[in-house]
């Protein structure tokens, strides 16, 4: 009973200026929330509606991601997604694409991590401005002779950026 009344009184004592605070406090971080998650959403759903209308209809599409320790990844991967402990060998094993003569290829390239670039020397692709984090640069080209082409990161990234290589195999 007696700490009722004692919380009560404190209740009563407390200054305004403190409850606005906390009011202030709690709607910046609902504000900042909303912020953290709704910034990179938008900015996914932007890149997947914006390349949907870049594709050429009928062109073999592949999602390459750069990571300063794995190279590059075969796929859309996210930064989460590669997040090692420290210590740990990575098993690194280099994107292999198949596709035929003639065949219109589209590579999508993202980075999870820090800035990359790319090339593809054979087909005289070379990415200089960057590959930023999050961002989605799209490379095509007319797979138009036939042999093992090599394609690898032309921005030095990191330790391993020796080891940020791929392979892409056209036949006939």
């Amino acid at each position: 009973m007696i700490r009722k009344l004692a919380k009560k009184e404190q209740m009563n004592d407390e200054n305004p200026m403190t409850i606005s605070n906390r009011r202030i406090d709690r709607f910046l971080f609902a504000a900042l929330l909303v912020i953290a998650i709704g910034v990179p959403l938008s900015l996914q759903l932007y890149n997947e509606r914006y390349l949907v209308n870049k594709l050429d209809q009928g062109a073999k599409v592949f999602a390459l991601t750069g990571h300063v320790e794995k190279g590059w990844v075969s796929g859309d991967v996210k930064a989460w997604e590669t997040v090692t402990l420290p210590g740990k060998t990575l098993n690194l094993k280099q994107p292999v694409i198949r596709v035929k003569k003639g065949d219109k290829v589209v590579l999508k390239l993202t980075s999870s991590d820090v800035i990359h670039g790319f090339s593809l020397k054979d087909f005289g692709i070379f990415i200089t401005d960057g590959i930023l984090p999050g961002k989605v640069k799209l490379v095509s080209f007319t797979a138009d002779r036939v042999g093992t082409f090599t394609f690898t990161c032309n921005a030095i990234c990191g330790e391993k950026h020796e080891q940020m290589k791929g392979t892409i195999i056209v036949t006939a």
